[in-house]
């Protein structure tokens, strides 16, 4: 990796790392899958069994995808998700949480590896006033902490994220000081993620503001499979709220590394959401290059609340990659689909 850009890093690193040191008072911040994303509508169930309180949440989607490609893009698609949280908390004070979540995939417009398959991610977490310690499937702590927001309905926007990925075990720690959530995990092959969050109303109240930066190492693989780049990433991301509007923005760089090649990427991605009354409307676009060759993408999303719990969604996704780096297919995507789905969430 280059010298610079291993500098940025390690400078960055540092800074969160101080902001780790000093976030005592901090509030727990579980990190733990986030079930709210399977009920957008109803809260969770939770009851009380003993000292411990279990939380559950699920959602099933039927959708129908029809893409611009061949006909295997086209093709009706079922999927079932159920998380569960246990939390409790210790004579110290000391919370307690063990998670679990599910999804079972059964989807004819996806690839033969994908049509047909069930993941599943379970984590514990230990917090106090001092912030939360994160343990199991949690690799995608700071990036949920610091991403840009989901679009509605059915909407995917391709490429709005580094490339390179860590693998799924990892440890971590999140913690707040006031407006400020600092996070960060490390996985089992001691790749690095940390990020840093600022949330809070300026001025008269009636704008909410968001801004968070990030610093990431990772792998990605080429896409026909040669080849094995090391990765370090660093983003911004600014938001604002007004009302039922949202608008938000992100930038980000990310630098590649493989035996006797080196690429440099850079991106912006936008969007903006709003709500009115059972609507809810997404449109996102995103443009970036690598070593001068483009990737694009946009996504324009549709939610209509039909009743407590249920709604039907619509999506538009595109998205066009194609990168070489001499002889390496490095990137090569390029589809436009648009997804129909009913969601059923409790």
């Amino acid at each position: 990796m280059g010298t610079t850009t291993s500098r940025h890093f390690g400078l960055f690193a540092a800074f969160v790392l101080i902001g780790l040191a000093g976030a005592s008072p901090a509030e727990a911040q579980s990190g733990l899958p986030n079930l709210d994303n399977l009920s957008p509508l109803e809260e969770a169930v939770a009851m009380e069994i003993g000292d411990v309180t279990l939380t559950l949440a699920g959602a099933m989607e039927a959708r129908y995808t029809t893409g611009s490609g061949n006909d295997d893009d086209n093709g009706p698609g079922l999927i079932g998700s159920l998380g569960a949280v246990a939390m409790t908390q210790l004579p110290n004070r000391w919370r307690v949480e063990l998670s679990y979540t599910g999804q079972l995939v059964s989807d004819d417009s996806l690839t033969p590896d994908e049509s047909e398959k069930y993941t599943d991610d379970a984590a514990m977490s230990v917090g106090g006033i001092w912030g939360t310690v994160l343990l199991g499937n949690v690799s995608e702590t700071v990036r949920n902490q610091t991403r840009r927001r989901r679009g509605f309905g059915s909407a995917v926007l391709a490429f709005d994220d580094f490339h390179g990925e860590r693998s799924d075990r990892s440890a971590g720690y999140a913690g707040r000081v006031g407006p400020f959530v600092a996070s960060g995990v490390v996985d089992n092959e001691g790749k690095i993620d940390l990020g840093l969050t600022f949330q809070r109303p300026i001025g008269n109240g009636s704008k909410d503001y968001r801004f968070t930066i990030r610093a990431g190492q990772g792998a990605y693989e080429a896409a026909d499979e040669t080849l094995q780049f090391r990765s370090q990433g660093h983003s911004v991301v600014g938001e604002v709220v007004y009302g039922s509007t949202l608008f938000d923005v992100g930038l980000g760089q990310e630098s590649y590394s493989s035996a006797g090649m080196n690429a440099t990427r850079w991106y912006i991605s936008s969007g903006i959401r709003r709500k009115i009354m059972v609507w809810g409307f997404s449109l996102e676009g995103h443009y970036g290059e690598i070593e001068g060759q483009e990737e694009a993408s946009a996504a324009l999303g549709i939610q209509y609340d039909l009743a407590r719990g249920l709604s039907a969604n619509f999506g538009v996704n595109y998205e066009d990659a194609k990168v070489a780096l001499g002889d390496v297919k490095f990137l090569d995507s390029s589809d436009t689909k648009a997804v129909f789905s009913l969601t059923y969430g409790f």
